[in-house]
């Protein structure tokens, strides 16, 4: 392991992150050839990669590049061969707000037809983690989502650039993406909180399902990651959803109350939907589908659990077989809804 000190590590603000690539992307001018050819080659590709994305037939030699940041209060945008203009919406952690995302395409549209460019090549460009179904909306806005994937896929080739930025800047993208696998490598028990939220990014890509959703409850008492998935109607408006919790790593089955009903108490649908599901657990033989150790109160609430050596494992994270379990209690639960929301 390096010692170095690495300017990313120290610099962790979006800023620098727009510094930088607002610093590549002008690299692919072919005036930079000069400067540093494997650079600018390894930047080349990179604005390729932008440009391709809205462009997929796209072979040009790059031979103009303008970039600048904050143009219109978006983070980065870039004007290529005089014809095509690149925004990119920059992120680490964060996650975009507002009407941002809308504002800055129509802003972009308008600049592309006022100055005879083509139409704007809209990227979302994502260093940290987010949830697929957050990421949803940013494809509804029509831009393209370049992950730390991608940008690993693209970098992995120019390791022997000599530029202390760009080697700085790669090491410690690498070393984010290490932190959230080492989870693989790692007794369950031992996991801290970059290990599950790299297991909760692993279950949603692996999962397929539509409706999954994860992120971090930062309650003031004690904070935690989960994933909710397989929101399902029930009766008196209410839903009921499945939950995946690093408190106690337990897989839960919930309900969401609906305040306005007033024919059934929430502590009495609650119960109700306990005496339901464990009676059809029974019959299906999963009795580790249990009532949790107390039940709460309020809009949201645990009606079921089945504890971690039954969904999760112990020791090492059987991968396959975590995805294998969690597909069949959600299948059971499917079937459970079904039943009894067709006979309401």
């Amino acid at each position: 392991m390096s010692y170095r000190p690495n300017l990313f590590s120290i610099a962790t603000k979006e800023l620098s992150q727009d510094a930088f690539f607002t610093w590549l992307i002008l690299f692919a001018d072919k005036k930079c050839e000069q400067e540093d050819y494997l650079l600018n080659k390894c930047a080349k590709e990179f604005v390729s990669e932008l440009i391709k994305t809205k462009y997929p037939s796209f072979d040009e030699q790059i031979e103009d590049v303008k970039a600048e940041r904050q143009w219109g209060h978006i983070d980065i945008v870039a004007t290529v061969n005089k014809k095509y203009f690149i925004v990119i919406e920059d992120k680490t952690y964060t996650k975009y707000h507002d009407e941002q995302l809308h504002r800055y395409r129509e802003y972009a549209t308008e600049h592309c037809s006022k100055n005879n460019l083509l139409e704007p090549i809209l990227i979302y460009l994502k260093t940290g983690n987010e949830s697929l179904y957050s990421l949803k909306n940013v494809l509804k806005e029509g831009y393209y989502v370049f992950d730390r994937e991608k940008l690993i896929s693209i970098f992995k080739d120019y390791k022997d650039i000599k530029d202390s930025i760009f080697s700085d800047f790669i090491v410690n993208l690498s070393r984010i993406n290490e932190t959230y696998n080492q989870f693989l490598e790692k007794e369950i028990q031992k996991w801290d909180n970059d290990d599950w939220e790299g297991f909760h990014q692993f279950i949603d890509k692996n999962l397929n399902l539509n409706d999954i959703n994860w992120g971090y409850a930062n309650n003031p008492s004690n904070g935690f990651w989960w994933s909710c998935f397989s929101w399902l109607e029930w009766k008196y408006n209410s839903s009921i959803y499945m939950q995946l919790e690093k408190n106690k790593a337990r897989l839960c089955f919930k309900v969401e109350i609906d305040s306005n009903n007033k024919e059934k108490s929430p502590s009495s649908l609650r119960n109700e939907l306990y005496e339901l599901i464990t009676a059809e657990a029974k019959k299906a033989g999963l009795f580790e589908i249990k009532r949790p150790e107390r039940f709460g109160s309020g809009a949201y609430m645990t009606f079921a659990i089945i504890e971690q050596q039954y969904w999760l494992g112990e020791g090492k994270l059987d991968a396959p077989k975590v995805i294998e379990n969690i597909l069949k209690y959600q299948k059971f639960f499917s079937q459970f809804q079904k039943k009894f929301i067709s006979n309401a």
